[in-house]
């Protein structure tokens, strides 16, 4: 097992830690979850500059590497239904979570196709780790925007409408790369 391996197993063991922080209600357990969240941001990019330098790309973390970029995505999505006083559509969780794992699948069918990411998905990525962050930050400060006139948009109105935006704009990635691959994706289908 190289090191660009390592350190992508290395982010999928910090999502049950992510998940245990962030569902505890101490402003210290939500900043260290944001923590956590943007440290496996970093080692995500870090692992790609490791494999690509050092020659390590592998069957092994080609799909292991987009598979722990979804589960921690993901399991923020998730872990944000736990609060109420956010008000997030269940359907926009449901919609970002298919979309992320049907597009992984397909990717992963079979290795000799190439279906990279497309510059729409990077968007979505982008988008959907910034969704997260702001919603993390809305939590650890939640008890002090309680105290502001406009808590209700802060709190409510805005985790509900971005969640909105980056569930449409994600449907509407995955639309777009499946137009873009649906070749391959069809001789993937119809070979086996």
């Amino acid at each position: 097992m190289n090191l660009a391996t390592k350190i992508t197993i290395f982010r999928i063991l910090l999502v049950p830690l992510f998940l245990i922080l962030i569902l505890t209600d101490y402003i210290l357990t939500r900043i260290l979850a944001l923590l956590v969240f943007i440290f496996g941001g970093i080692t995500d990019t870090l692992d790609g500059i490791v494999a690509r330098k050092k020659n390590m790309v592998t069957k092994i973390g080609s799909s292991l590497d987009p598979l722990a970029d979804k589960l921690l995505i993901t399991t923020a999505f998730i872990s944000f239904l736990n609060f109420s006083e956010l008000k997030i559509p269940v359907w926009t969780v449901i919609i970002i979570i298919l979309r992320d794992y049907i597009i992984t699948w397909l990717r992963s069918i079979d290795s000799n196709y190439s279906m990279p990411a497309d510059k729409t998905a990077k968007i979505k990525t982008f988008l959907q780790n910034i969704a997260i962050i702001s919603i993390i930050l809305i939590l650890i400060f939640k008890n002090y925007i309680s105290n502001l006139t406009i808590s209700w948009y802060i709190i409510e109105l805005y985790p509900k409408m971005i969640m909105i935006f980056i569930s449409f704009f994600t449907l509407a990635s995955g639309v777009i790369y499946i137009i873009k691959y649906r070749n391959l994706i069809w001789e993937q289908f119809t070979k086996n």
